[in-house]
């Protein structure tokens, strides 16, 4: 059978399995469906993984304690799809309740050409007003000031935007740590006094860096397929086991080129070739956070797009309702990718496997009948 490893690791998978099953323990009163701001309220409104122009999502199932259940999709004011599950079950006290996802994700072509990138002043001026410093990106004036200043000088008189990119991607190499201790995001001056954030702190400076100067941008969050990787996270009263799967933050810049422009995803701490040089994430080559990034090299699955919401501040509001309660929250992924195999492959495995019986049958005859031509 290792002959056919080699063979094996040619063929790319169509698409990929994408499970999550959290379970809510109440250790504390009756919970009610219709309670809202309470854990299980959480429990019952998921966002999901949304169909986009990077990837193709279907929504396979949705389970209460293994049984299909009813629910609605909804969209947030980003645009990111979330299912609100119909239930009228209450959770008693020391009792448990499991809802369960499953998705099938096929990636679609991420092939990011780079060449041709034009002017910051070719820019349509409607679109970049669509990307204001709103959500998270609305910061005091005298904040917005300082880091002004700091992003202006970056630039210098530079107006080619891709070399503005990486004039600020050189910056962040020099002056911004990585920490992947944090266990929740930070507050976006947080990261710039401290010079030090994870991955989904420093990409959401990086869009306020590009913000300022104009060019459109936001953050994305989602998930890289790791096949045989597995982490357990515990944050208070909830849980969390990763398996084949780990969660990242990219950024996602417009830039123009060929009279119009197009996206382009970019990485501050995962993409080919980095390494780490007392904390910093140093590269190669800068366009490497483009051209080598997650999003594009990896299997990488977009989960929710951050442009106006502020998801930090839902985040710790989240966290607190959670631990307000006598609960325990476990959510569990499970991803693995799913194969074909072609026509061609599947009658070259046959062949191989019948002249491998032949041979084994030949020489079991040989060792019986020893004049057996």
């Amino acid at each position: 059978m290792i002959i056919f490893i080699p063979i094996l690791l040619l063929i790319n998978p169509i698409a990929y399995q994408y499970n999550i099953t959290i379970t809510l323990i109440n250790k504390g009163e009756t919970l009610f469906p219709n309670t809202t701001d309470s854990p299980y309220y959480y429990l019952l409104n998921q966002n999901i993984f949304p169909n986009t122009t990077y990837q193709e999502v279907v929504l396979e199932s949705v389970l209460i304690n293994s049984s299909p259940v009813l629910f609605k999709i909804h969209s947030d004011i980003d645009g990111n799809p979330w299912i609100e599950v119909i239930t009228d079950k209450p959770i008693k006290t020391n009792e448990s309740l499991s809802l369960s996802l499953s998705f099938l994700i096929k990636i679609k072509n991420r092939d990011f050409d780079i060449s041709g990138i034009s002017s910051i002043n070719d820019l349509s001026k409607n679109l970049s007003e669509k990307y204001p410093l709103i959500g998270i990106w609305n910061l005091s004036n005298r904040g917005l000031e300082e880091v002004s200043k700091l992003v202006y000088s970056i630039k210098g008189t530079e107006d080619n935007t891709l070399i503005i990119i990486l004039k600020i991607l050189e910056w962040f190499e020099e002056n911004i740590k990585y920490n992947p201790s944090l266990t929740y995001p930070q507050e976006l001056l947080d990261t710039y006094h401290n010079k030090s954030g994870d991955c989904d702190d420093q990409a959401n400076l990086f869009v306020l860096f590009c913000r300022i100067l104009g060019i459109p941008s936001y953050t994305s969050i989602g998930a890289i397929y790791i096949p045989g990787s597995r982490i357990t996270d515990e944050h208070d009263n909830m849980r969390f086991i990763l398996n084949n799967v780990v969660w990242h933050g990219w950024a996602m810049v417009y830039l123009p080129k060929d009279s119009t422009g197009n996206w382009f995803s970019v990485d501050l701490t995962f993409f080919k070739g980095a390494y780490i040089v007392n904390n910093y994430i140093r590269s190669r080559n800068l366009l490497d956070h483009i051209t080598g990034s997650a999003f594009s090299k990896q299997a990488t699955f977009e989960y929710m797009r951050i442009n106006s919401t502020n998801y930090i501040s839902a985040y710790f509001k989240m966290k607190n309702i959670m631990n307000s309660y006598n609960v325990t929250w476990i959510e569990e992924h499970y991803v693995y990718p799913i194969y074909e195999i072609p026509s061609w492959l599947l009658i070259l495995i046959i062949s191989i496997i019948s002249i491998l019986i032949l041979y084994k049958i030949r020489n079991v005859l040989l060792r019986k009948c020893p004049f057996y031509p």
